[in-house]
């Protein structure tokens, strides 16, 4: 039933309530108009926004290339989601159509594949990188410069606690790994056990390479592995794994055990300013941009 008014005091009552209403409606389209302000000057009628996310490995690459690109273009400004949400995520928001490119440090998965069918996932490498095993710097000036395969993986198993067993320290091993959904992890998964499905008995798992990192470089008894730009020679020194050290020649003719590309996936063949951004990554300049941030250009 509509509301009416009536009387003196009703009339005072519409009246004040006429001018809250008055006043909310301004404000709203006030609201509205700055919103609207705000966003044209985010993103204008002539500009076309690319969105990506996905791999924390990738990232530094997408997000350095796209800062490049985005100040030398200004009808199309690339964004790059923070923080990084994984390369399962990546692939995720891609199927799920949240993004136009999604990154990742593995191959995608049949599985994921299936799992969006009407999607026409289409791979763009970007780079080369391996993954290395690094250790904290007490470890490694004690003695444990080089670990093999086997023995990483009676790590992670915890069959083997102590580094004295390596030639270390009289130390317990902390265990640090990547959680489940990296591609970093199921690369690392695949090299050393043959299986990416598995599971581990590491210490503590975290969603960035750079989390890893940090966590082994302030321990004084810790091994993880990490993307080969993320290894500092300071702090988290990378260990020869099977007597190879992991250097770009090592990873490029594949005699380093971890080895990948990394991927720019789309939906079909890039094109329009997708493209355009993809193709900025692949050139000479994007490729310089890749060895700045310690990984391998494609050529």
């Amino acid at each position: 039933m509509a509301e009416t008014f009536t009387g003196h005091g009703d009339s005072l009552m519409w009246e004040k309530n006429r001018n809250k209403i008055g006043k909310a409606a301004i404000a709203i389209i006030a609201l509205t108009m700055l919103t609207t302000a705000f966003a044209g000057c985010l993103e204008g009628d002539d500009t076309t926004t690319v969105k990506i996310q996905g791999s924390s490995t990738v990232f530094p690459i997408a997000d350095r290339c796209a800062e490049i690109f985005n100040q030398e273009h200004d009808d199309i400004q690339v964004q790059v989601g923070a923080p990084p949400v994984g390369s399962g995520g990546g692939i995720d928001m891609l199927g799920q159509g949240q993004v136009h490119i999604g990154d990742a440090s593995r191959a995608i998965k049949q599985s994921e594949r299936d799992e969006y069918p009407d999607v026409d996932f289409t791979d763009n490498p970007v780079a080369a990188d391996g993954v290395a095993v690094v250790v904290s710097m007490e470890v490694y000036e004690a003695g444990v410069e080089g670990l093999t395969s086997e023995e990483v993986k009676q790590i992670y198993d915890r069959t083997v606690t102590n580094w004295q067993a390596f030639g270390g320290p009289d130390m317990d091993i902390a265990v640090y790994e990547r959680e489940e959904g990296s591609g970093t992890r199921d690369t690392f998964m695949e090299a050393i056990y043959g299986d990416d499905d598995l599971t581990t008995n590491a210490t503590a798992a975290y969603t960035s390479n750079a989390e890893v990192q940090s966590a082994v470089g302030e321990a004084d008894n810790g091994i993880g592995y990490v993307g080969l730009g993320y290894v500092d020679d300071t702090s988290t020194p990378a260990v020869k794994l099977d007597d190879v050290e992991p250097t770009e020649d090592t990873i490029k003719d594949g005699s380093y055990p971890i080895n990948r590309q990394l991927h720019m996936y789309t939906d079909g063949e890039p094109s329009g300013a997708v493209k355009t951004f993809i193709d900025f990554v692949k050139s000479d300049r994007g490729q310089e941009i890749v060895a700045d941030e310690g990984f391998i250009p494609l050529y």
